[in-house]
């Protein structure tokens, strides 16, 4: 990243270091951010699933030195984008017991760099999200109706089948 003020669109580049980190609760530094070599001008996207144990209200937040951004399956959860120091947000979202996808995406700037994922929920009081709760793939249950690989069948897999119908060349959604 050269200069960045807002997050970019991580999709359109291409990463130049690949790594798998146990949980994202990197605390603000002068020195280089996570596991990345780098100090300033530096992007990465999360991308994992994270597991609750009980359906119900969870409030997930970011703390980031600069911007950064959540997401749990397709919902827009956290916006915490632009330059800052350490600045915390937060969201509500209702997760039904199980694995659900998640990205987390981050920019630094220049000066400190840091990055804290944290939720709260039923049985589960306000802390980083635990390296037991994140995992980095969804187990085959040999389910191929689970089109978006979040573990279940729902509303998403059927408008992701949907938006596929037609003539379909090997493509997933023709589970038939």
């Amino acid at each position: 990243l050269s200069g960045p003020s807002v997050l970019p669109d991580f999709d359109a580049m291409t990463p130049y270091f690949d790594d798998v980190v146990p949980q994202i609760g990197f605390a603000s530094t002068s020195g280089a951010f996570a596991t990345s070599g780098r100090s300033d001008e530096i992007g990465a996207a999360f991308d994992g699933y994270i597991e609750v144990a009980q359906d119900g209200l969870y409030t997930v937040s970011i703390d980031s030195d600069d911007g950064s951004r959540l997401t749990i399956g397709d919902d827009f959860v956290v916006d915490n984008d632009g330059l800052h120091g350490m600045v915390e947000v937060a969201g509500t979202i209702g997760l039904m017991a199980g694995k659900h996808r998640i990205r987390v995406e981050f920019f630094e700037a220049g000066g400190g760099a840091g990055l804290i994922a944290r939720i709260d929920g039923p049985g589960v009081p306000r802390q980083t999200i635990p390296a037991s709760a994140w995992s980095h793939v969804i187990e085959d249950t040999g389910c191929g109706e689970d089109v978006d690989g979040d573990g279940t069948v729902g509303v998403d897999d059927l408008l992701g089948i949907i938006s596929f119908w037609g003539p379909c060349v090997e493509c997933n959604a023709d589970v038939d």
